[in-house]
């Protein structure tokens, strides 16, 4: 065999040999390949199994974050309603959400005749009876003392249909006192409630025992409130009365002066000894005595609490109380200078409670010019407001009682000469109007009372 015979044959040997080798090589990595494909498509199903575990996880905590939330929206509901429908009607919506209901309702307990009455007009009667047939067996006083939710068959329903259902009672408990029970008919079977039932149960029944003191709490105020409101109204009457009664002897004396002159001139007739126009002067004398009673009337009727009804003239009815006081002021040698403005905007009040204002600062500024003086009224308007002031030249106020001047009951008259009820009142009554009523004063000097109210808004 030649020389290029022989490497040919070596050739063939080396390749036979490395295909040898190779090839256990090459079935082992096929086999490992194999291998490694199995073991990740099983990876990948392990993966996509958790993955849509952590999906539903997910998803079921989201649902119950929800209904947190709404459960929690609707529990404020309840804390904070002033309206007894509204607390069983939101309960009974939350009570769905953790156990299926046939009906439900709040009774309140009645300690001293030992009932259960219901919170809503229109609670179940049948809840009301068996709720009663609790208390008589003792098992109410059995949940406040031991401020437990118990879950009781309803035994009528399983003699009549065998069917199971319960009453839930849940005692409503606030500061740790019993106030009353919720009681739920449902069909759950009582083996199927869990320990998280219960719990919720409770917690809503305490939120409706907040809610039920809000309700209670409320209607308290609110008839406080009316109480208040009457007695101050009756307050304001019998200052009113009692201004009155300071102008008494003067009113007397004005309406003592035509009486006589129409005395004395009747006789006159009746003696056939009538002269001149004696008609006309009986005519005005009778005037005169209708309008001094018209005004004390008018000023003196009961008043409502609605400051905005009418359009007032201030001039005008500044006028209409120094006609009430003009003959006290002429008997205590008071003189009145008015500086009413022309054109003076009208403002939106109460004509009556405006007059009583009037007419208790120019009783005031009588009663500081005891050796008589002068009272100038002012009315002014400026950045749509009117100003009223009344002026007088009397013995002033101390610095030291400024600030207790407008305080009820506070007074510097003499006792039996003031109630320290007049300027209490005129600023309730200024502040009511939506105005402002301040004092400047000096002693020995005089002292200026100013109020300002809101003019009326003319609409284009």
């Amino acid at each position: 065999m030649d020389t290029s015979g022989k490497k040919i044959s070596k050739v063939k040997s080396n390749r036979e040999k490395l295909v040898e080798d190779i090839i256990p090589q090459f079935e082992k990595f096929s086999e490992s390949r194999e291998g490694y494909i199995e073991a990740l498509e099983k990876t990948i199903d392990i993966v996509m199994g958790e993955n849509s575990k952590l999906s539903h996880s997910h998803y079921d905590i989201r649902s119950s974050i929800d209904e947190l939330v709404a459960m929690q929206r609707l529990s404020n509901t309840i804390g904070t309603a002033v309206e007894p429908n509204t607390i069983v009607a939101t309960l009974n919506e939350l009570t769905e959400q953790v156990i299926p209901v046939i009906e439900a309702s709040i009774f309140l307990f009645d300690s001293s005749e030992r009932r259960l009455l219901p919170l809503t007009a229109h609670g179940s009667l049948s809840l009301e009876k068996e709720a009663q047939q609790h208390i008589e067996s003792g098992i109410i006083d059995w949940l406040f003392s031991e401020m437990k939710t118990v879950v009781i068959p309803d035994l009528s329903s399983l003699m009549t249909n065998g069917a199971q259902r319960n009453y839930v009672l849940v005692p409503l408990m606030l500061r740790g006192a019993g106030i009353g029970v919720y009681m739920i008919h449902t069909e759950k079977k009582q083996e199927e409630f869990s320990h998280q039932d219960i719990q919720l149960l409770t917690v809503l029944a305490n939120q409706a025992a907040v809610g039920v003191e809000n309700w209670r709490t409320h209607n308290q105020l609110m008839k406080a409130n009316t109480e208040l409101k009457a007695f101050q109204s009756q307050m304001v009457q019998a200052t009113k009365l009692a201004a009155v009664g300071e102008l008494a002897a003067s009113i007397v004396h004005e309406i003592k002066n035509p009486v006589q002159i129409l005395v004395m001139q009747m006789e006159i007739v009746l003696a056939g000894r009538g002269k001149g126009d004696w008609l006309g002067m009986l005519n005005t004398q009778i005037k005169r005595l209708s309008d001094i009673t018209r005004r004390l009337m008018n000023f003196s009727r009961s008043m409502d609490e609605d400051y905005g009804t009418s359009i007032i003239d201030l001039n005008k009815e500044v006028k209409f109380i120094l006609d009430i006081i003009d003959h006290d002021f002429h008997n205590n040698n008071i003189a009145v200078h008015l500086e009413l403005a022309e054109q003076l905007p009208s403002v939106p009040g109460s004509v009556n409670h405006l007059q009583q204002v009037f007419l208790n600062l120019l009783i005031n500024a009588r009663d500081a010019m005891e050796k008589g003086g002068t009272v100038t009224i002012r009315s002014y308007h400026k950045a749509f407001k009117v100003y009223l002031e009344f002026e007088d030249t009397g013995c002033g106020i101390a610095p030291e009682n400024k600030s207790k001047l407008f305080n009820p009951f506070f007074t510097t008259k003499e006792p039996g000469k003031g109630t320290g009820l007049g300027l209490a009142i005129c600023q309730k009554i200024i502040t009511n109007h939506h105005g402002e009523i301040r004092v400047d004063s000096e002693l020995n000097r005089g002292t200026k009372f100013t109020i300002s109210l809101p003019m009326k808004r003319v609409l284009n």
